[in-house]
């Protein structure tokens, strides 16, 4: 084994993670002002029942959650709870846009040299005769 490759870390819970992330940056030189928890639904909702969480580190107020100083953000749509670092150009609480698939357009009858087949001659209406009043 390479003595230069860093062992594999086994995942903890969503706080544990959390926590392990922040302090990550923090490091980096990051402010916790700056970063936002984007959490999925599942690991907000673990962070809020984790007994092992003390009351202080998680903080709710006009502005949302916090966690360590951090905001939280669970709006959901997101597959892998993340730390931003305030580097991308994610907007804390704005809502995804929604994915729009483009219509279907059903294809123009060609010939076979590539131009357009003509359309067949409409039927004339038939005309109804007038009664005649004899």
């Amino acid at each position: 084994m390479n003595a230069t490759a860093k062992p594999t870390r086994r995942r903890g819970s969503a706080a544990e993670e959390a926590r392990f992330a922040i302090e990550q940056a923090e490091a980096d030189g990051v402010s916790r002002k700056d970063m936002t928890l984007r959490m999925t639904l599942r690991d907000a909702s673990e962070l809020k029942r984790d007994p092992k969480v003390a009351m202080a580190d998680i903080a709710y107020g006009p502005d949302g959650m916090t966690y360590l100083g951090v905001a939280v953000d669970q709006v959901g749509g997101v597959t892998q709870s993340s730390l931003d670092r305030g580097d991308t150009s994610y907007v804390r609480g704005a809502v995804p846009e929604p994915v729009v698939k483009p219509k279907a357009v059903r294809k123009k009858a060609v010939n076979a040299d590539g131009t357009p087949k003509a359309k067949a001659p409409a039927k004339p209406k038939k005309v109804k005769a007038e009664a005649s009043a004899d």
